[in-house]
């Protein structure tokens, strides 16, 4: 075989393993990125100036709350809850004011002392069916509608037992807002 096609045949197998190596660091790269997107899509917790956890869930202790813009009475309000034991998230701190957010998304800035630790849920899809245990086949206890508040007795298992007017219930954590994923409860 001729020098000139020998060295021809290894410049095309050198360029083979190139884009082999390539191939190879991209698709670990890539992977590298997808592990750390979901580390980072668990919350992480710290202890605010509080004492208490963030992120945590609280609720809203008075039946007209203001959420402003900033963690003072001089920021503008973006807008006013107006439901009492409402929940929702609590994801920064500033002297006695709490940045939370809500079941759709929206943030904002509200007084500490119009916020309770007292738990509670948020309906968040249709009509659901609380059940008489913490299992897929036990009978129904009562049915709640989208928007329905219920206090927080207990949760285990991804499970929580629900005290809706003096109605108990079970419904998984995923039915409703207002507790961290699989959090358990007393």
């Amino acid at each position: 075989m001729p020098l000139i096609k020998i060295k021809e045949q290894i410049a095309r197998k050198n360029n083979i393993m190139t884009k082999l190596r390539i191939i190879i660091t991209a698709a670990i790269l890539v992977l590298a990125v997808f592990s750390l997107i979901s580390a980072d899509a668990k919350e992480k917790i710290i202890t605010g100036k509080s004492g208490y956890p963030i992120p945590r869930y609280v609720s809203l202790a008075k039946d007209t709350v203001n959420v402003r813009t900033g963690p003072d009475g001089k920021y503008p309000i973006l807008w006013v809850f107006k439901k009492t034991n409402l929940p929702v998230k609590v994801i920064a701190e500033y002297k006695d004011w709490r940045k939370i957010v809500d079941s759709e998304g929206s943030s904002g800035w509200i007084w500490g002392p119009l916020l309770s630790s007292k738990r509670t849920a948020l309906i968040i899809t249709e009509q659901q069916a609380l059940l008489k245990k913490p299992t897929e086949d036990a009978p129904t206890a009562l049915i709640a509608e989208a928007g329905v508040v219920g206090k927080i007795d207990r949760c285990k298992d991804g499970w929580c037992e629900l005290n809706i007017n003096g109605f108990k219930g079970w419904l998984k954590q995923s039915f409703f807002w207002g507790t961290m994923d699989n959090e358990l409860i007393d």
